[in-house]
């Protein structure tokens, strides 16, 4: 089964990509504007360059030719290593012999033919904290125009000892969801204008003295959020027309919202990671509200799933 998408999906992808491609293009002028004032304050210290604002925009011209595939393959590098330390310590499921994990397997291998997508590898981490997360393999590319690359679930230990079986079910099924809608691919195109403006911002300060840098983030995550925000409602209603039991769904995301379950350490960039997670994991940063939010507020998700189990 495929889910399709409405009219305001489309919309709110359209918006999402409008808003983040100028994140973008504001950060590489940014990069450029800095390197080009480099190269002329240079220019000024060793010989008689006067600054003109001719001189300035053909320094911009040059600044750019060597800047702009520079940034690229910065930002390209930066998400590949986001990717690796995001399957950094866990395992293949199939090497862990516990009959739990067989049934996480055995689950998965039953939604992806509902879903009609490619089984996703299943990992797990040692983790005492309940996580559950949707990421690809670091050598897939970084963008894809068609869906491309080889999409891996990760569960933590503690997500398997917090839950019940059908609970951890629905979870999963919220997972392959995401991958059914593209949901995954999509936001990987999100990510870059996202990674280019943390590029820009100055990560260890607390009281936003980087204010450029925060501002090009917070409009970033604005953009990611109008396009998340209603992928991950949509995730919820696909989990729960694949395993028939919105009530299962609703009850782990209640566990999984618990104070004593969040992570207490931030194992991965909070601002470009919760799209592809169950729910926000990662303290602080995944508590961000209003047009910031990557995920709907907890007790919309609940009244939709109720509604849905009303039908």
């Amino acid at each position: 089964m495929r889910l399709t998408g409405s009219i305001g999906i489309g919309v709110r992808a359209l918006l999402a990509a409008g808003i983040t491609g100028v994140t973008l293009l504001a950060s590489a002028y940014v990069t450029i504007v800095f390197a080009a004032a480099t190269i002329m304050f240079v220019a000024m210290q060793l010989g008689p360059f006067e600054f003109t604002e001719t001189g300035f925009l053909w320094t911009l011209v040059i600044a750019a030719i060597p800047v702009l595939p520079c940034f690229a393959v910065v930002i390209s590098h930066a998400i590949r290593l986001e990717r690796l330390e995001l399957l950094e310590g866990t395992v293949p499921a199939s090497e862990i012999d516990a009959d739990a994990i067989r049934a996480l397997e055995a689950a998965t291998t039953r939604l992806a033919t509902q879903f009609d997508i490619t089984e996703p590898e299943i990992r797990v981490r040692s983790d005492a904290t309940p996580m559950a997360y949707t990421t690809t393999q670091p050598t897939d590319p970084v963008i894809a125009v068609r869906r491309r690359g080889s999409p891996v679930i990760v569960v933590s230990r503690g997500l398997v000892q917090t839950l019940s079986s059908d609970e951890l079910e629905a979870v999963l099924a919220h997972e392959c969801a995401h991958l059914a809608n593209d949901d995954l691919q999509f936001t990987s195109w999100l990510l870059v204008p996202l990674f280019a403006a943390e590029f820009l911002s100055d990560e260890d300060d607390p009281w936003r003295l980087d204010p450029l840098g925060w501002a090009l983030t917070s409009v970033a995550l604005v953009g990611l959020g109008v396009f998340s925000r209603e992928r991950e409602l949509a995730a919820d209603r696909g989990a729960a027309e694949a395993t028939g039991n919105p009530g299962a769904l609703a009850s782990a995301l209640e566990r999984l919202a618990d104070r004593r379950y969040r992570p207490s350490t931030d194992f991965r960039h909070a601002r470009s990671t919760n799209a592809i997670t169950v729910m926000p994991t990662l303290g602080e940063e995944g508590d961000l509200g209003g047009l910031r939010s990557t995920h709907p507020p907890l007790e919309g998700r609940l009244e939709a799933l109720r509604s849905l189990a009303a039908e």
